[in-house]
């Protein structure tokens, strides 16, 4: 099966003069923008480095708190090591965690020769407040980390005259696809495409709104057979469904998506699995109100940052003392608190018991 990887190696020595700007590419990039980068790109838009002085700056092992995915490191190389990418620049990287106001948002910028620049914004990472901003996605129609992508595309624009590609995997594509239809015409105007890796869709509202369909035929959404958080919320732009080798949520992880060439192995359907996740968290969150949904997290929230864990990937490094200490910690939630979690919980079961009709062998 073949990845990222062997796209970097058919297409790798091709210049974008000689073989275009392909989705894959976008992916690359968007999944280089969740690297630890501080000290590394200037968070100015008017200095910049290459790509392979990045990855000969970059160190995987004083960076081994902040990296996410074990595999983007080895991409930062590879990509570096490629004539297509040997004259892409970065510039503009921003990282931030903001617990008062929940919100985490990071982005970065990669210049092309052709005088073209692709605004990447990163993902969810594995902080509780960036989740808690993702959970708030149902209750929310604007989050902090969408009008900070907002802010940057403005700020990144400003800097040049470039045409300009968007994207992101996860929340990075939702912030991309956001920060596109809210710009002034003018600047929308420069944005050649939109690319979002399985990343949410948003409210009705925005997707019924004249400001969606103005860059509704730019955004490409691409999930994987049996995507999770791609399709939360509402999509009205075409998507293509991206085969992964990976199972149910792990679909999420780029490195399983299947390539071919210079292009995604594409499938004609989505599994059963998807539906019935999806079709269940639809029916969860329809049995709950906004303000059932806020308390559900406000709630979840207290008894997760209960734990001993500086983030969720630390939970399960000392499983027994961090269940011990969120039992603690649900302990101290109040009585109206301990009651909207255990009917959150209740619905949330219910709800897959009525769309058990869902899962069918996937042939």
């Amino acid at each position: 099966m073949s990845n990222v990887f062997d796209y970097l190696q058919w297409r790798g020595d091709l210049t974008f003069a000689q073989d275009a700007f392909r989705a894959p590419d976008a992916l690359i990039f968007s999944r280089l923008s969740y690297l630890p980068l501080e000290d590394i790109v200037p968070t100015s838009f008017g200095k910049n480095v290459t790509l392979r002085f990045v990855s000969l700056a970059f160190s995987a092992e004083e960076k081994a708190d902040d990296i996410l995915w074990k595999q983007d490191p080895k991409l930062l190389a590879a990509a570096a090591a490629c004539k297509r990418y040997e004259n892409v620049r970065l510039c503009g990287y921003v990282n931030e965690l903001d617990d008062d106001r929940t919100m985490q948002f990071s982005a970065v910028v990669f210049m092309m020769e052709d005088n073209r620049r692709f605004i990447a914004f990163r993902g969810t990472d594995a902080s509780f407040t960036g989740w808690e901003e993702e959970f708030r996605m149902f209750t929310s129609y604007t989050l902090p980390s969408q009008l900070r992508a907002l802010q940057y595309l403005e700020s990144a624009s400003r800097s040049t005259n470039a045409r300009l590609l968007l994207g992101g995997h996860s929340k990075g594509g939702n912030l991309a696809l956001f920060s596109a239809m809210n710009c002034d015409l003018s600047l929308q105007n420069r944005i050649d495409a939109i690319y979002n890796f399985d990343g949410p869709g948003f409210r009705r509202e925005y997707i019924e709104s004249e400001r969606f369909a103005r860059i509704r035929n730019r955004a490409h959404t691409f999930v994987p057979q049996s995507s999770v958080f791609g399709m939360m919320l509402e999509h009205d732009e075409e998507f293509a469904i991206v085969q992964s080798s990976g199972k149910s949520v792990m679909q999420h992880d780029i490195y399983r998506w299947q390539l071919m060439g210079g292009d995604f192995v594409y499938l004609d359907r989505r599994t059963n699995s998807g539906y019935f996740i999806n079709h269940t968290l639809e029916s969860f969150l329809e049995k709950m109100t906004d303000e059932e949904r806020e308390q559900f997290i406000q709630a979840f929230f207290t008894v997760v940052r209960g734990s001993n864990s500086a983030h969720f990937r630390e939970i399960p490094q000392k499983l027994l003392s961090n269940t011990a200490s969120m039992l603690r910690a649900f302990k101290k939630l109040n009585k109206s608190e301990r009651v909207v979690l255990g009917k959150s919980i209740f619905k949330a079961l219910e709800s897959a018991k009525e769309n058990l009709s869902d899962i069918r062998s996937d042939q």
